[in-house]
């Protein structure tokens, strides 16, 4: 392994579990991502706006909110692609794309993993997630949770979360609960009413909301504890998920070899 001396130090990572890390995806890529995903809310949302019976975005925001509140059955009513929709997620078309992939092939990007992972072999789960929250949304966050709980799959990976737009309090990103990066496994469920996994326990842990400009990243190990903050503002937050492993890691799914550029499809498994 050859130590990248290109990038900021890691220890907050090694020590804490999370770490942000500014200006590492040029800001070119930051906006043809931007743009790319942008076009696709409208087609992703259409749909689900047809099931509900609702026309207009804020009238979503308040069917999310019902929907939180118990006061529509919850979502097992829903077909699959508007509880997709109204939980802020691109389609799986949309997310496939390989205009997403030119984030983690930046330089500073790959720079940052080969250090975080102790690897120059690289390898990335497909599909990424790639999520947007829309303005006046308080209840699209993914409640406090290990990513661990969503990706049994992987034996040991990193999740780098990129937002495409600038996160300070108004807008909303991820809140990580600090003193639990090496936190316990919890045992979770998913309640039918709800589009998550349940929330883990964050008592003893400080939460730390991550601001940071569009081109920053924020790196998460398996373990810290971490939720999605609401927007408040009048933009919509878009962002996505990667997850990574190094060469002395596996995953039962489908997953990138980014030396290669190739998808790995393991046999019996989908997207």
């Amino acid at each position: 392994m050859r130590w990248d001396t290109t990038v900021p130090d890691c220890d907050k990572f090694l020590v804490d579990g999370y770490q942000v890390f500014e200006n590492i995806v040029p800001m070119k890529v930051i906006q043809e991502v931007r743009s790319f995903l942008s076009d696709k809310i409208n087609e992703t949302l259409e749909p689900a706006k047809r099931e509900i019976g609702s026309a207009l975005d804020s009238d979503v925001v308040q069917v999310i909110g019902d929907i939180a509140a118990g006061r529509r059955g919850g979502v097992g009513s829903l077909s699959k692609s508007t509880r997709d929709a109204l939980s802020g997620h691109f389609s799986l078309e949309a997310r496939l794309s390989q205009i997403l992939w030119k984030v983690p092939y930046s330089e500073k990007f790959q720079s940052i993993l080969r250090t975080l992972l102790a690897s120059d072999d690289l390898y990335m789960h497909m599909p990424p997630t790639a999520r947007y929250v829309l303005p006046g949304n308080i209840h699209a966050g993914v409640p406090p949770h290990q990513d661990i709980s969503y990706n049994k799959h992987m034996s040991n990976f990193v999740t780098i979360w990129v937002p495409f737009v600038d996160i300070d309090e108004s807008c909303g990103g991820v809140t990580v609960y600090e003193g639990s990066g090496q936190a316990p496994e919890y045992s979770v469920e998913q309640p039918s009413s709800d589009f998550w996994l349940q929330g883990v326990p964050t008592e003893g842990y400080m939460p730390v909301h991550c601001t940071m400009k569009a081109g920053s990243v924020l790196a998460l190990n398996k373990w810290v504890i971490h939720g999605s903050a609401a927007n408040r503002s009048s933009d919509i937050r878009i962002s996505t998920d990667f997850r990574f492993f190094g060469a002395a890691d596996r995953s039962t799914k489908h997953y990138l070899d980014m030396k290669r550029r190739h998808v790995i499809q393991p046999e019996q498994e989908t997207l």
